[in-house]
């Protein structure tokens, strides 16, 4: 699989995985791109540090010059959810475990695997290449969405190698948003002065009910209030409240009518007052056409391997919804193959590395030269 091998990869993706980069930890997160930028260096790219902002690390642009072709973005994110410690590194038989070495240091790496081999071969790019690393995707990419969708506009595809749990690509991502609902009520002594009071969280629950009905399985819109809070003591009638809301919608045009009763939302009682906040963060990774024309050419590159590809979709949102939503037809879930993201026994299987390194450089090679819209 030219020239990929697994233990090879399996190394080089361990001094990424043994730098702990939680959202937010600057300190690690500089680390870890000292080290993609030593790792970029000889490849000849010319190299972009975007200083971070806002709390959060700085983001690793590569471009890669090449022919007349229109261009592939290949966009990963280096930032982790877990605590630092809470993920051990240890292998198991084809296990490898790790913080972050799914989802996604893995597909991160890989990609970046993928690129030194197409130089280091002498290939000639068909069109130019640009590479992301970003340092915020696990948060929304609150201070790099722009800049990726920026840069998706100027090729005609892009690549997001986000953990798959098997050969499989993503062709499908729900769209994504959350909210925050402040209650204010009137506090009162819950004995003496119960009727002059104004419960906030009374308020609260009667809004979570009607959150919960705009769930909709059959759309695949699911509204989840997944944190609350309210009150100061058994013997106050509460004066403030609130909620915390997770918006999931398979369709932007549902999402938008979702979000509008959300924030359009009014007390029961006229004497208390509900704040809204909050907003889409993500559209849908949309399954156009072209977005299955670059799924066939994966099917076609991964069936020289002698294994099938199969297509999924998913209800978690990925920096892929930003190149999507830039109009910038987007294939995702190319990373590593694993499992349990997220969780203490986050981990990737070694032996397909390989396998999903040369599927990386196939469709590098292939979009940088061929826009999707030209497959049929």
């Amino acid at each position: 699989m030219t020239g990929f091998d697994s233990e090879d990869l399996l190394a080089g993706m361990m001094r990424w995985v043994e730098i702990d980069t939680p959202t937010g930890d600057v300190a690690g997160i500089a680390r870890l791109i000292d080290l993609i930028e030593s790792d970029l260096r000889p490849l000849g790219p010319r190299i972009e540090r975007v200083p971070g902002r806002d709390g959060m690390g700085d983001h690793l642009i590569a471009h890669f010059a090449g022919g007349r072709g229109p261009g592939v973005l290949v966009t990963s994110h280096i930032d982790t959810v877990c605590p630092p410690g809470a993920v051990g590194i240890r292998r198991d038989g084809d296990r490898q475990y790790g913080p972050g070495i799914a989802d996604m240091k893995g597909g991160g790496f890989l990609a970046l695997a993928a690129m030194a081999s197409i130089i280091r071969t002498g290939e000639t790019l068909p069109g130019p290449v640009t590479m992301i690393w970003n340092s915020d995707e696990e948060i929304g990419s609150p201070t790099s969405s722009r800049l990726i969708a920026d840069h998706a506009r100027r090729h005609g595809a892009a690549l997001i190698p986000e953990p798959a749990r098997g050969d499989e690509a993503i062709t499908f991502r729900k769209g994504r948003a959350k909210y925050h609902l402040d209650f204010t009520g009137r506090e009162a002594h819950a004995g003496s002065a119960f009727q002059d009071g104004r419960s906030a969280i009374s308020e609260l629950a009667r809004a979570v009910l009607a959150l919960d009905a705009m769930t909709s399985l059959d759309r695949g819109t699911t509204v989840n209030v997944g944190r609350i809070a309210g009150g100061t003591e058994p013997n106050v009638v509460a004066g403030r409240a609130s909620c915390d809301i997770d918006l999931r919608f398979a369709d932007d045009a549902e999402g938008q009518r979702v979000e509008t009763a959300i924030l359009g939302l009014r007390p029961h009682d006229p004497a208390l007052r509900i704040t809204a906040s909050g907003e889409i963060e993500k559209p849908c990774l949309a399954r156009s056409p072209a977005t299955l024309a670059m799924f066939r050419t994966a099917q076609q590159i991964n069936a020289g391997f002698g294994v099938p590809m199969v297509e999924t979709r998913s209800g978690g949102g990925s920096d892929g919804n930003f190149t999507s939503a830039a109009g910038v037809p987007t294939l995702d879930g190319l990373g590593a193959i694993g499992n349990d993201w997220h969780s203490p026994n986050e981990h990737v299987l070694i032996m397909p590395l390989a396998r999903r390194a040369a599927l990386l450089r196939g469709l590098i090679l292939h979009f940088a030269g061929r826009a999707p819209n030209q497959e049929e």
